[in-house]
């Protein structure tokens, strides 16, 4: 019983970090695609709006949208079929 729990705690450890490294990863992509979109020669902008303005509410739009949310997916996934591999293991 040890074991499972040494396990357990040793592939939520491991999940965490993979779950902070692509949370990292995909918020600095999300930057650099609205610092580009900002620099982006385009007329239809509003000017008024600094660049850091810009980014912050870009951001705060980036963190409502589902693409967050789905990095969440990085613990449910894997659990989810470690639940379905000892359901099978045991009752089939």
């Amino acid at each position: 019983m040890i074991i499972w729990i040494r396990n357990i705690v040793v592939i939520f450890v491991l999940l965490s970090i993979a779950y902070a490294v692509l949370s990292i990863k995909a918020r600095m992509v999300q930057r650099a695609k609205l610092d580009a979109e900002y620099n982006a020669p385009d007329t239809s902008k509003d000017i008024a709006v600094s660049k850091d303005e810009y980014i912050a509410k870009g951001m705060q739009k980036y963190g409502k949208s589902y693409r967050p949310k789905l990095i969440f997916g990085v613990y449910l996934v894997p659990l989810a079929i470690m639940a379905l591999l000892i359901y099978l293991i045991q009752y089939t």
